[in-house]
């Protein structure tokens, strides 16, 4: 066992070793109804604050002991004002008033401030005491509470750590917490931050040490520790990281407080040198609007900016309002109010006379024309956000046809403030082909990527699912309207340019994506998806559709479907004077987009369904947001902002899930090129949540091997109850086996909540039996047993979320191996059968490539040997002379098929995993071995080397030389074992590394 107490001991050393002096609770001399230690607050003031009379310094003791309320949130706001702003004490002196302000802390010389770690402290209040696990004393005021739980005890966590903190605040010893900068807790597995008004999913770990080092993950106590209790940075962060909004104290995160110090040298650096601050890249979600007002708050502060005036841009009005409110609701922290330019002239008045001072937003669009200097100030800071959108354009473009010169956005506004420094937010990459947002901003200062961000908690998962819609669609209509077009242009006179304009507003994918009977089966397909899954984490989903037009549509055919959902669902999009009387009327005023945006983020507003067109896809978060249905074609960094308004982290939430109805897998690969190399494959298939969850499930059904629970999916109510029950007796026969089911089906429960739209009815109440099995348990051990009226309307409900046959084509098989499996029987007879066998070879040809790729990750012999024959049958059908020749190549590609297909499932045949099979070909290769050593030989030796390499492989070991040299050292151990022949084994051991090394690649 590790006990609570051995990990107080543990924090305890860790403090110590940090310089922080220790005493126990019980050595303290105090009143324990007192949580402030008077005397050492006394002395450090006096020492801190030189000829500041005794008198002064303890009316500043009175102030900061004495407050108006006993509300938590409301003194502990007052005391941060204290801590960062100092107590001002007025004295009469000869009739005359004096203010001085008092300093708790000496900011400057860290060693001046008395440091004080106890634990066991007692705390009598409200009749009784209570007993945090460890406080933190800066100058004796108790600024940081632990609550530690044992690493050993599976039934405790950081969870219980965080509910006892918040009953010791609101309920037992709240005046503890008025001096409360942040909380930590920790049961030695997980350790996280938070401030007293923050939710468990906002508490978060401390993941670096110091600015220039790499992320740690896996120790996360050590780097709370060492990272955060360092004592210059803890004061860094009580002073320049922490803000209050209206309802919340909101602390910088670890990739906040490190990337924002790190803009700030950025920033003060460029204001000496070409204004280019740099770029910082921190991925939608992760808390960028708070990052800018971080490093806002610190930039007005730094001596060597002299008051700068910060200019916010960014390129929408819908975000120009969010992230002003954000601003505005931080003005405390920020020592102002912010500004809100509502036009280029307005912008002229706040920017044009302004000295010193002033934190002011605008659109880019402002600067759309020349507007003249208004500043030639330097001390102007211009923070961009979103910056690779619209920053472009300081050089001239001319239009051919009438030679007029025209800028972008970006010359004007360098044009108007030519002297300012520029610094760049972005949550997304900027695109590898394009240097532009770096050349006009500088170097990338700080990236905190999607991968990372999943990682800490700070957003979830993304997950994507295709569902293509068939489209009908009459191609004879679609002639006789091309038709129709030449006919006006031949017989009618209609010019060129009324053509291109007509086409423009009634384009062919207008036409295909607007299809009535299209936007019916998406609406049908949509009811059935979000019917199955409302009830699984808040019920709220966001339908994008192509244009007004189709959202329109759509929302008559949801209503139509569902005429109860009136409240339920509705449009967002801005007024339009060209719109039909019954869309106006929808859509509403600027009033009502508001009053809906409130609506849509109240979690418990019966307002659960959005369709937009292009609002509130950037710079609109909505936590409980969950899935996103797809039906516009979208690229790039749009694409990406898009599907990123369901990554926030919200109770209950375990991923956010983007449904397809457009064919938007490619276009999300080519964006996702542009991220990290490990973000490239974190936007997960849907099919993996699947595959998750049936693996789960085969654990759960060999843990009830023995137990038959085939009545739960029979017709009696009662003998579903009994199997319910005794299935619940039966897994807690002991407290090992309780908790392997207790743990392996909360994973099925959040697994299930993502991936449920595609698994059938069957596995769908075979998995709602083991979820009731544990419901069962968990509320007979929390609040006694269910009755058998609760468990059938729990259970029903559950069993009615059945997949409708709807017409809609799931094509979840879009991965090379998934699409290398759709070759059927049925489907190359398909192939086979259309006449265009160009196409069809194409097709064919397309998956080889794509599943010899895969095959390269797994396997480089069989990789190898037929890659040079697909070039051969490639090369073949690219030197083709005859239309005939095709049908030759064709007949090739279905034989290379059907024998790459044996080889990769030879190993299956032969008893060996993919690792071992692969091995096994590297051995066999060489023609002398397959005469030398037996087949059974080199069976058991691919097992040994497969197995070897498992047990050996340390984190990143294909790319360290010495981790490899090791590996060889094991691989040669395992040859000679099995008498290989020493004048092979140089050869094979390179050759096993080689391919140890893919596999590790690829892992």
């Amino acid at each position: 066992m590790f006990t609570e107490e051995q990990l107080e001991n543990v924090v305890l050393e860790y403090f110590q070793e940090l310089g922080y002096e220790y005493l126990h609770g019980s050595r303290l001399p105090r009143d324990i109804k007192e949580v402030l230690l008077f005397d050492r607050l006394e002395a450090a003031l006096i020492e801190l604050n030189k000829g500041v009379s005794l008198e002064v310094i303890r009316e500043a003791i009175r102030k900061i002991r004495t407050f108006d309320t006993n509300d938590v949130f409301a003194n502990n706001k007052v005391f941060a004002k204290y801590l960062t702003e100092t107590v001002e004490v007025t004295e009469f002196v000869n009739g005359e008033t004096i203010y001085h302000r008092v300093s708790l802390f000496d900011w400057d010389s860290i060693d001046n401030n008395n440091f004080l770690v106890v634990n066991q402290l007692e705390v009598l209040e409200k009749g009784g005491s209570k007993i945090p696990d460890v406080v933190v004393y800066v100058n004796g005021m108790p600024l940081v509470v632990f609550e530690l739980k044992s690493a050993s005890r599976e039934e405790v966590n950081i969870e219980d750590a965080y509910k006892q903190l918040k009953n010791y605040m609101n309920v037992h010893i709240p005046s503890l917490f008025y001096y409360n900068t942040f909380l930590i807790i920790s049961d030695g597995i997980d350790t996280e931050a938070g401030t007293i008004t923050a939710p468990l999913d906002r508490f978060s770990a401390w993941k670096k040490i110091n600015t220039e080092d790499t992320i740690i993950e896996n120790r996360p106590l050590d780097t709370m520790m060492y990272g955060l209790f360092d004592k210059r940075r803890l004061l860094d962060v009580l002073k320049n990281f922490i803000l209050f909004t209206n309802d919340a104290k909101i602390m910088a995160a670890y990739h906040q407080y490190y990337g924002m110090s790190k803009a700030v040298a950025s920033t003060v650096k460029a204001t000496q040198t070409d204004g280019r601050a740099g770029v910082i890249w921190h991925t939608q979600g992760s808390g960028k609007s708070y990052s800018m007002v971080f490093l806002s708050g610190n930039l007005v502060k730094h001596e060597k900016l002299k008051n700068p005036t910060i200019v916010v841009i960014t390129d929408r009005n819908d975000l120009d309002g969010q992230l002003f409110s954000t601003f505005s609701g931080a003005s405390d922290f920020l020592r102002q109010t912010p500004l809100q330019a509502e036009s280029r002239s307005h912008i002229k008045d706040l920017l044009e006379n302004r000295k010193t001072g002033g934190i002011v937003f605008s659109t880019i669009q402002k600067f759309e024309e020349e507007t003249g200097l208004l500043s030639d100030r330097e001390n102007i800071i211009v923070m961009v956000d979103e910056a690779h959108r619209t920053q472009y354009g300081t050089d001239a473009k001319y239009d051919l046809a009438t030679g007029e010169q025209k800028y972008g956005y970006a010359k004007y506004l360098r044009d108007a403030l030519p002297n300012a420094t520029f610094i760049a937010f972005t949550g997304t990459p900027i695109e590898t082909t394009d240097k532009s947002t770096t050349g006009l901003f500088g170097e990338v200062i700080d990236v905190y990527d999607m991968t990372q961000a999943v990682q800490d908690g700070a957003t979830v998962k993304i997950y994507y699912e295709s569902r293509l819609a068939k489209v009908k669609l009459d191609e004879t209509q679609m002639s006789e309207v091309d038709k129709e077009y030449w006919r006006m242009q031949v017989n009618e006179g209609v010019e060129n340019y009324v053509i291109e304009e007509s086409q423009k507003h009634l384009s062919r994918m207008e036409l295909i994506i607007g299809d009535k009977d299209r936007i019916k089966q998406v609406a049908t397909d949509i009811i059935s998806h979000y019917e199955d899954r409302k009830d699984l984490v808040a019920g709220k989903a966001m339908i994008v559709a192509y244009s007004r037009k189709t959202a329109f549509t759509m929302y008559q055919e949801l209503i139509e479907q569902r005429p109860d959902w009136e409240e339920k669902v509705k449009i967002v999009m801005t007024a339009n004077n060209q719109d039909p009387e019954d869309l106006a009327k929808l859509v509403g005023n600027k009033q009502t987009r508001k009053d809906r945006e409130t609506e849509f983020k109240d979690v418990n507003s019966p307002f659960k369904i959005v369709i937009v067109v292009d609002m509130w896809l950037t710079g609109f978060d909505v936590p409980s947001l969950d899935t996103m249905y797809v039906d516009k074609p979208m690229k790039a960094h749009n694409l990406m902002q898009a599907i990123a308004r369901v990554n926030r982290v919200f109770e209950g939430k375990t991923g956010g899930l983007v449904v397809d109805y457009i064919g938007l897998k490619r276009n999300l690969m080519e964006a996702l090129k542009t991220y990290t190399s490990r973000d490239q494959d974190k936007v997960q298939e849907n099919e993996q949540a699947k595959g998750i969850a049936l693996n789960i499930l085969e654990v759960l059904r060999n843990h009830f091997h023995k137990f038959n629970y085939s009545a739960f999916f029979g017709d009696s109510d009662k003998k579903r109850y009994e199997v319910i029950r005794d299935g619940a007796e039966y897994t807690q026969k002991t407290e090992k086996l309780k908790q392997l089911f207790l743990t392996e089906t909360k994973k099925l429960k959040d697994v299930y909540k993502i991936c449920t739209g595609l698994l059938s009815k069957e596995t769908k109440e075979e998995i709602a039996y083991f979820i009731a099995v544990r419901s069962f348990i968990m509320k007979s051990s929390n609040k006694g047993t269910p009755d058998l009226k609760e468990v059938n309307e729990r259970i029903s409900k559950i069993l009615e979320n059945a997949i409708l046959e709807d017409g809609v084509m799931v094509l979840t098989e879009a991965t090379s191996n998934e699409s290398f499996d759709l070759l059927n029987e049925e489907n190359i007879a398909k192939l086979q059968a259309i006449p265009q066998k160009n196409i069809a070879t194409n097709i064919l040809m397309r998956v080889m490539k794509e599943k010899l790729k895969d095959v390269k990750k797994k396997n480089m012999t069989v990789s190898k040997s037929f890659s040079e024959r697909f070039e051969k049958i490639i090369e073949k059908y690219h030197n083709r002379n005859d239309h005939l020749d095709v049908y030759e190549v064709f007949e090739e590609l279905l034989k290379f098929k059907e024998e790459l297909e044996d080889a990769i499932n030879e190993g299956t045949q032969l008893g060996l995993s993919f690792e071992e099979k692969a091995f096994f070909d590297v051995l066999g290769s060489d023609p002398d071995i397959k005469s030398i050593l037996q087949d059974e030989t080199l069976l058991n030796i691919a097992k040994d080397l497969a197995k070897t390499v498992k047990e050996h492989r340390s984190h990143d070991w294909d790319k360290k030389e010495s981790a490899q040299a090791r590996m060889r050292l094991y691989i040669k151990k395992v040859l000679r074992k099995w008498d290989y022949p020493p004048n092979k084994e140089p050869k094979a051991v390179e050759d096993v590394l080689e391919q140890a090394k893919l596999q590790a690649a690829n892992m």
